[in-house]
């Protein structure tokens, strides 16, 4: 609308020059002065008009809006109680933006919430919430992120629930608040590194540094990573792992260790996990979990975990499931699981 307003303007003024130009001849003006502001005004408008242009361009910002639900129902049993319920596997709502800076600079920001199906639909506590820059020398966020411990992780993370990698959940971390984090790509390689900076924990320095590497590529997924935890009375938690993953068509294999030194104690995790696409529509999961915290006693954790699982992939955003766990304690009571849920994906960018 502005545009035409400015182009009309411009051709108001051209049919009036004639008539304003016989006008300043009474008043002793001369064609040519006047040819010369109208042509100056010409201009003005010309560039009025092209900062209108200019003005209207869409911004170089993309905005989405993302989320997963995923509520499910199912029978917990153990030796002495069994209990129906309705829970929850992380089902979170988010959003995701970026803006180009310009010189090769993109500013991106994220916040993912929680929203807990189990709980009334609560929605509030974040999962992530952070603002970043990046450009050819990497990439660099602060805020709640996800750590980079997650390239253990990610690769065996394959079940409905949010136990799981059901051995790695017992003792490894998924994201944490107070983050500063840097990731650098080189082409199939990635390097990351994270360090958390919380100072009512009393620390001067880091609580938590996470640093890792991983290969990625159409033939093979291999990482490993190492971090280290300030604990209570100036002791450590030094935990290193590895994965290794491989995709044949239909069939999906992975692994994840984790090596776990912790106030001189010695535990580990173990996850590995199939999957198999047996149609277009039916897709089967299994895994196998092994979670020793280093105990030998009543007071101990240790467990071994069984995982089997048929999915019904409708479409790409919905599907449904059964689900089977068992968590065989060494010192406490088995605990079997049996549920049905489904999963709602959505995805829209702006």
């Amino acid at each position: 609308m502005k545009q035409f307003k400015l182009t009309s303007a411009v051709l108001m003024l051209s049919f009036a020059a004639p008539t304003f130009a016989v006008q300043s001849n009474n008043n002793t003006e001369t064609n040519d002065e006047l040819r010369t502001e109208l042509q100056q005004i010409q201009h003005r408008l010309a560039m009025l008009e092209a900062q209108e242009s200019q003005a209207s361009t869409p911004s170089n910002t993309q905005f989405t809006v993302y989320g997963t639900l995923r509520p499910t129902f199912g029978l917990t049993h153990t030796n002495s109680d069994d209990v129906w319920d309705v829970n929850d596997a992380s089902s979170r709502i988010g959003f995701a933006t970026e803006q180009q800076l310009g010189d090769g600079l993109t500013a991106f920001a994220k916040g993912e919430f929680k929203v807990d199906i189990k709980n009334d639909g609560d929605f509030g506590d974040a999962r992530k919430a952070y603002v970043g820059i990046k450009g050819s020398l990497g990439r660099v966020a602060i805020g709640k992120q996800a750590v980079t411990q997650e390239i253990i992780s990610n690769p065996v993370d394959i079940f409905n629930r949010s136990g799981t990698p059901i051995a790695y959940d017992s003792a490894g971390p998924f994201r944490l608040n107070n983050l500063v984090t840097y990731r650098k790509q080189f082409g199939d390689i990635l390097f990351s590194a994270d360090a958390q900076f919380d100072g009512n924990k009393g620390s001067g320095g880091s609580d938590f540094v996470n640093a890792g590497v991983r290969y990625k590529s159409d033939l093979i997924y291999i990482a490993a990573a190492f971090y280290n935890k300030e604990l209570e009375d100036d002791k450590d938690e030094n935990t290193l792992g590895v994965t290794i993953a491989k995709s044949f068509e239909s069939l999906y294999l992975a692994a994840a260790y984790q090596n776990i030194e912790k106030d001189n104690v010695d535990g580990s995790t173990l996850d590995v996990v199939a999957s198999y696409f047996i149609n277009e529509t039916y897709k089967i999961k299994l895994g196998v979990s092994k979670f020793d915290d280093g105990g030998n006693d009543i007071s101990s954790g240790n467990y071994n975990a069984y995982n089997t699982t048929l999915e019904w992939h409708k479409t790409p955003k919905f599907r449904t499931f059964i689900e089977y766990q068992v968590k065989d304690y060494e010192y406490r009571e088995t605990n079997d699981q049996i549920m049905v849920g489904m999963r709602y994906n959505f995805d829209y960018t702006f």
